[in-house]
């Protein structure tokens, strides 16, 4: 029950999982064992979500930076965490040209 919770709270925030990456945790999270990928070794790691979070530097300042957590599950000993990771410091110019990339490749493919 206590997974379950924790699994929907996961799950709430992820914008970055897929329908199957959320099958395949949540399977993990049941028990499961069996690695669906075994060439990639036994340590499988699933991006759930990617932010624009603020982020306290060691001199106590803060830092806008894009946060990515991701999922891992250890497939030789059962466990998995959570990690995150910060990918960069976020600036307006750095916003600006992510949207414009968007916006290119969203009028590129139509």
């Amino acid at each position: 029950r206590e997974q379950m919770l924790e699994a929907q709270e996961m799950f709430r925030t992820a914008n970055k999982v897929t329908r199957p990456e959320k099958a395949l945790i949540l399977g993990f999270m049941a028990g499961s064992r069996e690695n669906p990928c075994p060439k990639l070794g036994n340590i499988v790691t699933v991006m759930l979500s990617e932010n624009v979070e603020e982020v306290v530097q060691a001199d106590g300042t803060t830092v806008k930076m894009l946060v990515e957590t991701h999922f891992q599950m250890n497939y030789t000993n059962g466990e998995w965490k959570r990690i995150k990771k910060n990918r960069g410091t976020v600036t307006e110019e750095s916003i600006a040209n992510a949207a414009a990339a968007v916006a290119a490749a969203s009028t590129a493919s139509t």
